[in-house]
């Protein structure tokens, strides 16, 4: 098949054309804020262009367009999203105001210390906009009192009237019996049919009120902006010539029907990131690697993720925005730290600082020359000459980075230019270090038994920075590093999957339940996938009983016997040991299911990369480039002439179209096979 994977970032918007003789082609174009289509049709045009193609001619001969997204991400953090009101049952309208009393309402730990910034996080919903409806199911999905339809009517007139434009509808145990929920979106429907309505029990059926609530609300705030450009963008694209298949990244793992995406838009939140994830897992699969580390350094942020034993570490209640969403997603810690990411001097500690403010696509950093005056990571990196060009199309002026840092931070700091430029990239990298550090060592988890995968735009000029010192097996760059998640989205699975909290149920009893629940999960996810050649994964959540916390484990195919009883035990208590430590899982205490879930995948196959033959390239020029406050003139590589086996040693750079390596002093880089490169962090 020939492959399309697109990636909008905050500054870049990236674009993957894999062909099927496994050739790679890949395009970049500045991000659009307003009309993100634009700056996709831009991308994939400037791939068209190289290979000498009009956009008509590339696009009518591929079979799969993936997608990653932040346009319902960037909704939620500017809150641009629509205007949301919420029907919830009679006498809990104040569930999203009252929030959690424990975990201290999600608060980054610098804000645990200071008990001023305490507060709660702010929904993107108006207290007004609440609206509670006489009804009442409990625990065991009985309905204890009907639902009033005239007063839901009249919540639902009221609630349009007053100008909302999405309608979230979150009811209790609506996870167990979800008829009143959906009995109110036909009731919506009569009375606005336009309206876009979110239930709790389509988008997050799971026990757990506050949680379902957050999520529903946000669903029902993206929804609407995210299907919009959804449709917008699938309509250009059939207007060029594309027939195939349209799928978006989930956050939570693969790649989803564009339709089914368009229904559960909060799953597209962090779809981008996700897509590194998912090209580090396929990477690690290629070279044999089970633990990495994924790093992307992009315009606006730096985000980490793992990949342990294979599969990407996912959490069950991530948080975006400090709001807790019931769904789960691949796990990506972010910092706003990037390329674009502004340094700037804070009076009040007399120090440097750099980020989390961005200077985004536009205006950008000044060296970019369009209109930006503040100076930023990349800006200091332009002034130490360890990025001379970006792309095709864009001229990097090194005299207008100069001024923005010598106006902003040198001067301030009493401190020359250059000086100024390599504290700014010090401090980003620390802050990048850090962070890779509470990703792994404070999770329990030791940095030597990972490999490190530097990728985004800016990866390849920092790694050989905030790796070091981590104590990682191993640190590889790979060959598509600045459109990594663009190609995560085309080597992503399609998946579509369900998942249902239960009544807590004992595992010895539960063979009946679960047997039902997943025969009744199962048809729903394949039939989103159209049926076909599918593999279907079922799976189980099991805690000690009682405990908050659960591990899920997956089911085989078949009726949920006692067999299957007993060896779901056994493996429960190995993997609780995994987890707690050894002797931890006392064989006595009753384990009991609390949840359900099933995926359907459909595998995309990739073509692995063609190996690059064994030559020894010389370097193309040399340029003067600033190491440790001292400017000498050092070589500049093509990464594209390196072949497998190839070993230079630093200072040096490796430049390709879009980035730029920098090894630094003491350092070498090994060319692999397929074009990836691993940095050698100490000679």
């Amino acid at each position: 098949m020939q492959l399309i994977g697109i990636d909008t970032g905050g500054t870049f918007t990236d674009a993957v054309v894999l062909d099927h003789g496994g050739r790679t082609t890949v395009g970049k174009a500045l991000s659009t804020p307003g009309r993100v289509d634009d700056g996709v049709l831009a991308a994939v045009g400037t791939v068209a262009d190289s290979l000498g193609l009009t956009l008509r001619d590339l696009l009518s001969a591929t079979d799969v367009l993936a997608h990653g997204t932040t346009v319902g991400l960037n909704a939620l953090l500017t809150r641009s999203g629509a205007r949301v009101g919420l029907l919830t049952t009679a006498g809990f309208e104040s569930t999203p105001a009252i929030a959690k009393a424990t975990k201290l309402h999600h608060l980054p730990e610098e804000d645990l210390r200071a008990p001023s910034r305490w507060r709660k996080p702010d929904l993107p919903l108006r207290r007004g906009d609440v609206a509670g409806v006489p009804e009442r199911v409990d625990l065991t999905g009985e309905i204890i009192i009907p639902l009033d339809e005239e007063a839901a009517r009249a919540a639902i007139a009221r609630l349009v009237a007053a100008g909302v434009e999405s309608i979230a509808v979150c009811l209790l145990w609506a996870p167990v019996n979800p008829r009143h929920e959906h009995r109110i979106r036909e009731l919506v429907h009569e009375i606005a049919p336009d309206l876009h309505v979110t239930l709790s029990s389509d988008v997050a059926a799971r026990i757990g009120e506050y949680e379902r609530t957050c999520t529903t609300v946000v669903d029902a705030y993206t929804a609407p902006l995210v299907a919009s450009y959804l449709r917008r963008l699938e309509t250009r694209l059939r207007d060029h010539g594309f027939v195939g298949d349209f799928v978006v990244m989930r956050m939570g793992g693969g790649v989803q029907p564009a339709p089914v995406a368009r229904r559960q838009a909060v799953q597209t939140l962090r779809s981008g990131p996700a897509g590194g994830v998912s090209a580090t897992r396929a990477l690690g699969a290629r070279l044999g690697h089970a633990n990495l580390i994924a790093t992307d350094v992009g315009g606006t942020s730096f985000d980490v993720g793992l990949v342990i034993d294979g599969e990407p570490y996912s959490a069950r209640l991530p948080t975006i925005d400090r709001i807790p969403l019931a769904v789960p997603a691949v796990d990506i810690p972010s910092i706003g730290t990037g390329g674009g990411s502004i340094a700037w001097y804070d009076p009040a500690l007399g120090t440097l600082r750099v980020g989390p403010q961005s200077a985004a696509a536009r205006p950008g950093p000044a060296c970019y020359g369009l209109g930006g005056t503040r100076p930023t990571l990349t800006d200091a990196v332009v002034v130490l000459g360890y990025v001379t060009r970006l792309g095709a199309t864009l001229t990097l002026d090194r005299d207008a980075a100069s001024r923005a840092i010598d106006e902003h931070v040198a001067r301030p700091l009493g401190v020359g230019v250059i000086e100024a430029a390599e504290g700014i990239v010090q401090v980003a990298c620390a802050q990048m270090r850090d962070l890779v550090r509470r990703t792994t060592i404070q999770r329990g988890h030791d940095p030597s038994d990972f490999v490190l995968v530097a990728y985004g735009g800016a990866g390849p000029q920092y790694v050989g920075r905030y790796a070091e010192d981590l104590g990682v097996s191993e640190v590889i760059i790979p060959a598509l590093a600045p459109e990594f998640s663009a190609y995560g989205a085309i080597s992503a699975d399609l998946r579509v999957a369900e998942e249902r909290d239960l009544r807590p149920v004992p595992l010895v009893e539960a063979g009946p339940p679960v047997g039902a629940a997943l025969a009744e999960l199962e048809p729903e996810v394949v039939a989103q996938l159209g049926g076909g050649h599918l593999t279907v994964r079922r799976s189980v959540g099991l805690r000690f009983y009682r405990q908050l916390q659960r591990i899920d484990l997956p089911v085989p195919a078949g009726p949920v016997d006692a067999d299957v009883i007993e060896d779901l035990l056994a493996r429960f208590h190995k993997a609780y040991e995994l987890v707690v430590g050894p002797g931890s899982a006392p064989p006595d205490t009753p384990v009991e299911v609390v949840a359900v879930g099933v995926a359907a995948v459909r595998p995309i196959v990739v073509p692995e990369p063609s190996p690059r033959p064994r030559r020894g390239a010389q370097p193309v020029r040399t340029t003067p480039t600033w190491f440790s406050g001292q400017a000498d003139d050092w070589p500049v590589y093509r990464w594209e002439a390196l072949g497998g086996g190839q070993r230079i040693t630093g200072p040096c750079l490796v430049e390709s179209d879009q980035t730029t390596v920098v090894v630094y002093p003491g350092q070498a880089l090994q060319a692999l096979p397929g074009g990836d490169l691993r940095p050698i962090l100490q000679e």
